[in-house]
């Protein structure tokens, strides 16, 4: 079964939580308005640090794989960051220590070194 994100448009959005499901295929650039995190059941795209705004991203319980890309610390604002249960692996970037306003960091059941 093919589970997608429809369309959806939002002037205000801070905040996608895709968490526990079993999502393929594009999500939808009305989502972010941003052509950004499209094929997210592959890998974390390395622009996926344009999204500066986010206070919280949570992208746990999905098929990512691949490494976590050390743009992530342009998300100066980011509060929340779960990358939990998927198939990441790899070091976790030395850059993310510079997120200042981080409060929750979630990389739990992953394949990280």
């Amino acid at each position: 079964m093919d589970f997608k994100i429809h369309e959806f448009k939002s002037k205000t959005l801070i905040e996608v939580v895709l968490k526990q499901n079993q999502l393929e295929g594009p999500i939808p650039i009305s989502l972010i308005d941003h052509q950004l995190l499209n094929r997210l059941e592959v890998h974390i795209p390395s622009i996926i640090g344009d999204l500066v705004g986010f206070r919280t991203l949570n992208l746990s319980h999905n098929r990512l794989e691949g490494h976590i890309p050390a743009s992530l610390h342009q998300l100066s604002v980011l509060e929340s960051l779960d990358l939990s249960s998927n198939k990441i692996s790899g070091e976790i970037p030395q850059q993310l220590a510079s997120l200042t306003s981080l409060e929750v960091l979630n990389f739990s059941n992953n394949h990280l070194v």
